[in-house]
């Protein structure tokens, strides 16, 4: 963790010369802001909808984020202006695909030897149509693969394959200070399992895999001279797939299908130069379905009413201290009926409301901005009660959580 602690001091030394406007984005902002969807921040907005990149020109974003014991995991990308309408750029290894979806805690729908795609890609292509519309296109792939022949008493033969491949399209339309933008996704999500082990042999792929999500957002002002933006926004994705197996294995994996759509309307306001809130409240329906000869499962969940508050507010010219706060109601239902003759049929049947948790309900965050350069991160709750632990090295001590780092070099 010292390391971490003493890159990101050489990052303000090395940015504190350079003469210019930083873009404070990304997750370590978005995250200390409660995730709120009522905000603007660069780099998240420009992975909802590509057209920002035709706003956001040479700009370049990245994430630090923790994922097991003292390792951590991220994404970066790029956005470079091309003439006066065009724009070009690319995000790597930042995952925006339904891959998650083809596995449950509770059911294994592929292979465990089979892995998801690695090191996604997405293209960023941005086209100032005029003054006012912004239009972009994302292509996205990633993939992964796995060959294996051991020629012996015991013939072995491995042949497994993953991908994923896609596009996103935006635009972004500007009417004086409002705004609409609108985004939409498609993916084809496909693997592949070959195995033969003397005489058994088994090829397994899926049908379907297809993913499709839009989402639409507003910025409305209700007057010429207010300054506090009305924001709604609605969403819906997608996904399905059916396993496919031929050979002399017994079959596997179930058919697999979910959908979800949500809505939420919320205030920007700007109540000072240096001080800004934004909150509103929101709603989202998630039902998800695996089914099969002998296994029917059904999941649904109303998200709603669900709050969200966040606070930022410039503390110095180079440090911003923020805060958000995120809490929902949760309604879930759930059936399994499962038929394996002789057995009788087992059927398990729950309904109930939960909180959402509670380690996701306050965040908070700091930016600190040099010039050209910003870093914005996460705060640990726990530092506050344990302090910083640069000597220790202990886990639970550590200052930041997800750390982001941008640089603006737009003339």
């Amino acid at each position: 963790m010292l390391k971490k602690h003493l890159a990101v001091m050489l990052m303000f030394i090395l940015a504190a010369g350079v003469f210019s406007q930083s873009i404070p984005s990304g997750s370590g902002r978005y995250n200390a802001l409660g995730n709120s969807p009522f905000i603007l921040d660069a780099h998240v907005d420009m992975l909802n909808n590509p057209a920002w990149n035709s706003y956001y020109k040479d700009y370049a974003f990245a994430d630090l984020s923790p994922y097991s014991g003292s390792e951590f995991t991220g994404h970066a990308g790029v956005n470079f202006a091309v003439g006066k309408q065009w724009s070009l750029g690319f995000i790597v290894n930042k995952r925006q695909d339904a891959w998650e979806n083809f596995r449950t805690s509770s059911n294994t729908f592929i292979p465990a030897n089979i892995s998801s795609p690695i090191v996604p890609f997405m293209g960023l292509i941005g086209y100032q149509a005029s003054k006012t519309l912004y239009v972009s296109l994302a292509p996205y792939y990633a993939s992964w693969s796995y060959k294996q022949t051991i020629s012996d008493t015991n013939f072995v033969d491995f042949d497994n394959s993953t991908s994923s491949m896609g596009a996103n399209l935006g635009f972004m339309y500007l009417m004086k200070k409002n705004w609409i933008e609108g985004s939409f996704n498609f993916r084809m999500n496909k693997y592949k399992y070959d195995s033969t082990l003397g005489s058994y042999n088994a090829h397994l792929e899926n049908d379907g895999g297809i993913e499709f999500g839009a989402m639409f957002r507003g910025w409305i002002y209700t007057s010429k001279n207010s300054k506090i933006a009305v924001v709604p926004l609605i969403s819906f994705n997608t996904f399905s797939f059916q396993p496919k197996l031929t050979g002399t294995a017994s079959a596997i994996g179930l058919n697999y299908s979910s959908m979800n759509f949500g809505g939420a309307v919320g205030l920007n306001w700007p109540i000072m130069d240096d001080i800004q809130i934004a909150g509103g409240i929101g709603a989202n329906y998630l039902s998800s379905k695996a089914d099969s000869n002998n296994y029917e499962i059904k999941d649904n969940k109303l998200i709603a009413p669900s709050y969200n508050l966040a606070l930022e507010t410039k503390i110095a010219d180079w440090l911003t201290g923020r805060m958000g706060f995120s809490r929902s109601i949760v309604s879930s239902s759930y059936t399994n009926n499962t038929t394996i003759p002789p057995q009788p049929t087992f059927t398990a049947e729950y309904t109930g409301t939960s909180p959402s948790s509670d380690a996701s309900t306050f965040s908070l965050g700091a930016g600190f901005h040099f010039g050209r350069f910003s870093i914005d991160a996460t705060v640990s709750e726990a530092w506050f009660k344990h302090g910083i632990n640069f000597i220790s090295g202990g886990d639970s001590n550590d200052l930041f959580g997800v750390v982001s780092a941008s640089y603006n070099f737009k003339k």
